[in-house]
């Protein structure tokens, strides 16, 4: 137990330090994998390692989901940056003493637009798209009352007109709880996997091997070769904890600290009131201790929890984050519990 708590300790006094020296922005493939998932996290900031529940712990902490004690679906979306709609859908199946089985479905859909050429710069009267998707498979199981594990395999590619890239990625995630205030320590590596690489038709072209030599073939097929980038690592550790509860009221507080292999190591914040388990309302700040100021920044949130019956029970988030200059993104989510 004091080992586990030093660890914590450690690194989450230490990153902040070391992301002021390293900024490691767009140096890898599918940036999209670092875009939250999920209203009720996001709203605290985005520091859900460690109180991740629900579907959407799919995505910060597989092993998030084994505080389940009934089988769940959730979908969010997200009007995001620059017109783009940032999309998932995660479902979980309560498995009993066998553990529990996830699956989740990522999309960031960058919208489509008209294909131009030097000769015909008005349009060619074709339409070009780019998008993102990621297909996850989980499962967790709670070793004892107290200790938990989960893992999800994944499937990534993105697609730019008619060229594309595929790789396959690894989450791990683990949880610890302490009776003490509930207090739960959670530890996640994301995105462990394959490099990918963009192929396609629109990479062949038409060369000639020798400009000096005339009466050659100058229409000799060639394929533009292009470079390998990694997925977009990233080491999470946070602890979340009921700082406060009584009666109807609640307040749940957590914080991360989180070592990306494509930004500077950073350190986010946030907090849950909840009323009767019913009306919920929420605020973060997250990235904090980062050079960017694009990339920190305050997010509030409330969300509501109906419950339909004993077994059954309908939520709605919804969130939005400080992203200037580029505005606020809204989420919106929703889910059912069975």
């Amino acid at each position: 137990m004091r080992s586990i708590f030093l660890s914590v300790a450690a690194v989450g006094l230490l990153l902040p330090g070391v992301g002021q020296a390293q900024d490691k922005t767009g140096t890898t493939a599918a940036a999209f994998l670092g875009i939250g998932v999920g209203a009720r996290a996001t709203g605290m900031g985005s520091a859900n390692v460690a109180a991740a529940q629900g579907p959407s712990a799919l995505y910060w902490n597989p092993s998030g989901i084994t505080d389940m004690s009934q089988s769940g679906i959730e979908f969010s979306t997200t009007a995001y940056l620059v017109d783009t709609r940032f999309s998932n859908a995660s479902a979980v199946l309560d498995l009993g003493q066998m553990g529990h089985l996830g699956l989740s479905v990522t999309n960031l859909n960058y919208g489509d637009d008209l294909v131009t050429t030097v000769d015909r710069p008005d349009g060619t009267g074709e339409r070009w798209s780019a998008n993102d998707l990621m297909v996850g498979v989980s499962y967790a199981r709670a070793l004892t009352d107290r200790f938990s594990v989960g893992g999800t395999v994944k499937a990534v590619r993105q697609q730019i007109y008619r060229e594309s890239a595929t790789g396959f990625a690894l989450d791990l995630g683990v949880m610890y709880r302490i009776p003490f205030r509930n207090t739960r320590i959670g530890m996640a590596m994301t995105n462990f996997g394959t490099d990918m690489q963009l192929a396609g038709p629109d990479l062949r072209q038409a060369i000639d091997l020798d400009l000096n030599t005339n009466g050659g073939n100058d229409r000799l097929e060639g394929q533009l070769s292009t470079s390998a980038w990694a997925l977009p690592i990233s080491y999470h550790v946070g602890v979340a904890m009921d700082a406060y509860r009584s009666g109807q009221h609640a307040l749940l507080v957590t914080a991360d600290a989180a070592a990306p292999s494509d930004n500077a190591q950073n350190v986010s914040v946030g907090g849950e009131y909840a009323f009767r388990d019913l009306f919920y309302v929420r605020g973060g700040y997250r990235q904090a201790f980062t050079k960017s100021q694009y990339d920190q920044g305050w997010s509030a949130g409330a969300g509501i929890r109906y419950a339909v019956s004993n077994r059954y029970a309908l939520r709605a988030d919804y969130v939005f984050q400080e992203m200037e200059p580029f505005g606020t993104p809204q989420t919106l989510s929703v889910g059912f519990t069975f």
